[in-house]
């Protein structure tokens, strides 16, 4: 083959070659443009703002699942009492901006991850560093002076009014059970008619939060 035709091929070969990454590259930028423009305003997958608000509640009803798991160990080891820092006084809920009972799980190893004691769609609240105290880094309410005896179905832990945007609300109860309350104004714990919570001396039908 001529030197000259030689050369022709192979300047040509180079511009197929650099016609098809144009085309390729081309694509990939549409297909990323597009898919920027299907998330705008979303709140999951890659481009998005973030975890999901249904996955941040599926991740608050395990934290709230431990918070209890963690009780019960707890009871185990202290005569059936619930991390209290007042067992003298009526049970009584606590809000979660001190966190000073559940600052006892910690301390007593059993529930060492700082994250597990803040709501993940709580805002304004950092869970605290490892190996610090959680006081200060606490999103979630407990029921305090509280005895496993009389906790079976009364929450001992819940969410704080304010942890989710659409107004639902989680519990842990004495059992281990983890449930939702509805949203708007009926945010009720339950509706189990054989209900009682030892820390307001209420029933289902007037309870709600």
């Amino acid at each position: 083959m001529p030197l000259s035709l030689a050369i022709l091929d192979k300047d040509a070969l180079m511009n197929n070659r650099n016609e098809l990454f144009i085309v390729i590259a081309t694509a990939a930028l549409l297909a990323f443009a597009l898919f920027t423009v299907l998330n705008t305003g979303t709140d999951c997958g890659w481009g998005g703002n973030g975890p999901s608000e249904k996955a941040r509640q599926a991740d608050c009803v395990s934290h709230l699942a431990l918070i209890g798991k963690a009780f019960f160990q707890y009871s185990l080891c202290y005569d059936d009492w619930y991390p209290t820092t007042s067992r003298i006084s009526a049970p009584k809920w606590l809000d979660a901006e001190s966190g000073r009972s559940l600052e006892l799980l910690r301390e007593a190893d059993l529930m060492c991850f700082p994250k597990l004691y803040v709501c993940p769609s709580k805002e304004g609240i950092e869970a605290a560093k490892e190996g610090q105290s959680v006081l200060g880094h606490v999103s979630y309410n407990w029921c305090d002076a509280l005895k496993g005896s009389n906790s079976a179905l009364s929450p001992i832990a819940c969410d704080g009014v304010d942890n989710h945007k659409d107004a639902t609300g989680r519990f842990v109860r004495g059992d281990g059970t983890v449930g939702v309350a509805g949203g708007n104004d009926s945010r009720i714990w339950t509706y189990d008619p054989s209900f009682r919570d030892y820390c307001y001396e209420k029933t289902y039908t007037d309870y709600s939060f």
